[in-house]
């Protein structure tokens, strides 16, 4: 006698495999029998597995294609158990997956030959056209994929619908994956010739639009949008392509550039690129092909040029990344605005200070050991004779966003911050104003509310922009420690001063601009690495005047006049090499115009009509 649930489970079952039964009718003959029980009335048929009771019922579409149980059997008319359940009532709904591959299942397929299960299939679903991939049997089953969402649907929603010559209807189980990849050598080989057909040696451009679609890889599965499958055909171009110009990638699916970023390694010379009919979603994928010099790239067909309304915009955005593109999905670009630099040319060396002029080398090394001795010592008061009398001073800081040791107590800025004048800030007048200090009073007072310092003299970079008779420039950057803190925190700064001459024959600050944050790491390592800092003689008594002089400075009670024109003789003379009397001589016959003083030295000096007296001192 059968057990209950209508018949001896089978424990042969492989998976993979599937059972011979069919949608038609049959008459088995066989005999269900009832015994009595003795639980009368009550859980009669606890034990019974709800599965065995499933006649026909729906496929999970999600990721399995496995039956789905229902939670209980059917009762139909009468209360009778093992009634035939009714159709579902509600449609079953496709599900589009995240990768551009279906796998097609025909369970029992292989009791039909190929060539018959794909013509039923396309007599069904004519007049569309599909290709079955990589078709193979396995077990009972016959299985293929196709590569169009459209069409994997439409095959979705045949089955059960195709009547196949042997009278069962076709089952056709959809479910989003792709085939397994296994990189052989083999499969390199059979890549090396399906590339060899495409490529054209007289204009060096291989021609990859739909790569998987090959006769050649007619048996593998060989999707370029798989980065492992795109790595190794680079590989293979790489090595038998080296001077590859143009490549074509044309719809194949592809949606991650990450790993294209070696294509600017392997391929110095390639400058066309086809990427179009592929899903690449954002430009900003493009970032991967960036180091690629493209003069010609190809888009069109990805969601990415669907974002931009204008195209102008879309133009302007890819040239962005590309300022070399000349061709842009089959449009011209105007001319790319650019210098005309060659791309071999190299930057001069790297040093750590610049003078416009050597000459000034000491006077600015004599203005840094006298402005910082006093600034470094217990009271700046004695500023005020560096300062002019309507001279300004900006005080502007911020945190360094991108460094995370500025959480620290001893990272606050907030002494500073009281008087920065940041005007990405402080956006109304009366602030700016206020935090602006004008005169010399206004400019030390607020230098001594400033914390005491000590600086890393020999750590500075210095740099003379401008170095005139009427007018220096000069910009320093560096570290100092703050002594009275609590922690001695580390600040960098970057200072710039406009130095003017004054009435006593010397120099004096117009503008002060001071910026300070807090070091860098690397500024951090670096600071006072030295032991011989250039002020290293004790801050001067009382109140010396750090006045910017030269060794040939005049007299004071000398007028305005006068104090620019020994200004002119001791730099014409320093940068010449020429005596005092030499030098006065050159200036008179020219007016005291320095600059045309200094370009008839240089011409007589090529010329050799200086007499070597002329450099006597």
């Amino acid at each position: 006698m059968p057990k209950r649930g209508g018949g001896r489970p089978r424990n042969n079952w492989k998976g993979g495999e599937h059972f011979e039964h069919d949608d038609r009718m049959h008459n088995t003959g066989r005999r269900v029998m009832f015994k009595q029980s003795q639980n009368k009335g009550k859980n009669k048929f606890r034990n019974w597995n709800d599965a065995k009771l499933l006649f026909d019922d729906d496929v999970d579409m999600g990721a399995s294609g496995q039956i789905q149980n229902r939670r209980g059997a059917f009762r139909g008319r009468g209360g009778r158990l093992g009634s035939p359940p009714p159709r579902p009532a509600h449609r079953r709904k496709f599900i589009t997956g995240v990768l551009p591959w279906y796998q097609i299942t025909i369970p029992y397929g292989a009791k039909c030959e190929k060539e018959t299960l794909l013509n039923a299939l396309s007599s069904f679903l004519s007049p569309d056209v599909f290709v079955a991939h990589y078709f193979k049997m396995e077990g009972n089953a016959a299985i293929f994929y196709v590569d169009d969402v459209k069409m994997a649907e439409k095959i979705f929603n045949a089955d059960r619908k195709i009547m196949l010559p042997n009278g069962f209807k076709m089952i056709l189980v959809v479910r989003n994956a792709v085939p397994r990849i296994n990189i052989t050598d083999d499969m390199k080989e059979k890549m090396k010739l399906a590339m060899a057909k495409r490529y054209n040696a007289a204009t060096k451009a291989l021609n990859l639009t739909k790569f998987h679609v090959d006769p050649e890889l007619a048996d593998i599965f060989c999707a370029l949008f798989r980065p492992v499958i795109m790595l190794a055909a680079i590989d293979i171009i790489a090595e038998n392509i080296p001077d590859l110009e143009a490549l074509n990638l044309n719809d194949n699916k592809i949606h991650g550039l990450e790993h294209l970023k070696i294509l600017a390694v392997k391929f110095k010379n390639l400058k066309i690129l086809y990427m179009g009919d592929n899903r690449i979603t954002s430009i900003a994928a493009l970032e991967a092909l960036k180091a690629l010099p493209l003069v010609e790239l190809y888009l069109k067909g990805n969601p990415l040029v669907n974002r931009f309304n204008d195209n102008e915009a879309y133009k302007s955005e890819i040239r962005r990344k590309f300022p070399k593109l000349m061709r842009l999905d089959d449009e011209d670009l105007p001319p790319p605005i650019s210098f005309d630099i060659p791309d071999e040319s190299t930057l001069p060396p790297v040093q750590q200070s610049f003078l416009v002029d050597p000459s000034g080398q000491e006077l600015v090394k004599e203005f840094l050991k006298q402005y910082y001795a006093i600034y470094d010592s217990e009271s700046r008061q004695a500023l005020l004779e560096a300062y002019h009398e309507t001279a300004t001073f900006t005080l502007t800081t911020n945190y360094l966003s991108t460094d995370p040791r500025n959480t620290g107590s001893t990272s606050k800025l907030n002494t500073y911050m009281m008087y920065s004048r940041n005007l990405l800030r402080i956006t109304e007048r009366e602030p700016r104003r206020r935090h602006l200090k004008t005169g010399k009073l206004q400019v030390v007072s607020l230098l001594s509310d400033l914390p005491k310092t000590s600086h890393d003299l020999m750590g500075f970079a210095v740099d003379l922009v401008i170095f005139r008779p009427t007018m220096l420039v000069l910009t320093m950057n560096g570290v100092y420690k703050e002594i009275m803190t609590a922690g001695t925190p580390l600040r960098s700064f970057h200072r710039t001063f406009v130095i003017v001459p004054n009435s006593s024959g010397g120099f004096c600050i117009l503008n002060d601009i001071l910026f300070v944050t807090n070091v860098t790491k690397d500024q951090e390592e670096k600071a006072f690495a030295s032991t011989v800092p250039i002020a290293a003689a004790p801050a001067p008594a009382p109140a010396p005047v750090p006045v910017l002089t030269s060794p040939l400075a005049p007299v004071a009670g000398t007028s305005q006049e006068d104090a620019q024109k020994n200004m002119m003789l001791n730099m014409l003379s320093q940068q010449t090499g020429m005596n005092e009397h030499w030098s006065i001589n050159c200036l008179q016959e020219t007016g005291w115009d320095y600059q045309r003083a200094l370009f008839i030295f240089n011409q007589l000096q090529s010329e050799g009509k200086i007499p070597p007296e002329a450099f006597v001192k």
